[in-house]
């Protein structure tokens, strides 16, 4: 099972649905390409990959398993409000760019905000992740939280 060493604080689910109230859609990003409708389907999307349900392929899969640990233990130093590296590239099933939405905003936000439901609600020790294999619950969540954190500070939230 992978466990995680976090050295890092990262926003609360909570705090992440504070944050989430100041989006609009005329918010601009303080870096990179995507609009905040953009940002919402890459994090919803995100949140919907590490619940499986996107495709991974087995490229990805077996590449998560062999050096996943490294880049993990690697963010799990780097803070979200700025030590994450920006403009990274994603993988393709959550590559806003790639996706075509039909969506509304609202929606789109609202997807986010379930995500964070869905986090809050697990209570099992031990979730499955369909790149890096089992992990503990706690660093599951904690990942999701930091790749939102991360694109709220992108859009000036947090």
């Amino acid at each position: 099972m992978r466990t995680l060493d976090w050295r890092v604080e990262i926003p609360s689910t909570e705090a992440l649905r504070k944050a989430l109230e100041g989006l609009k859609p005329q918010t601009p990003p303080h870096w990179g390409k995507m609009n905040s409708s953009a940002m919402l389907l890459h994090v919803a999307d995100f949140g919907a990959l590490y619940f499986g349900e996107r495709e991974i392929d087995g490229a990805t899969r077996v590449l998560g398993r062999w050096i996943g640990g490294f880049f993990l233990q690697s963010l799990t130093r780097k803070s979200p409000l700025g030590g994450t590296p920006k403009n990274l590239r994603t993988l393709p099933s959550i590559d806003p760019r790639k996706q075509h939405s039909t969506a509304d905003w609202e929606a789109l936000k609202n997807e986010v905000v379930e995500m964070f439901n869905r986090l809050d609600a697990l209570n099992s020790p031990v979730t499955p992740h369909p790149i890096y294999g089992e992990m503990r619950t706690e660093d599951f969540v904690a990942l999701i939280r930091h790749h939102s954190a991360h694109h709220f500070h992108q859009f000036g939230l947090i």
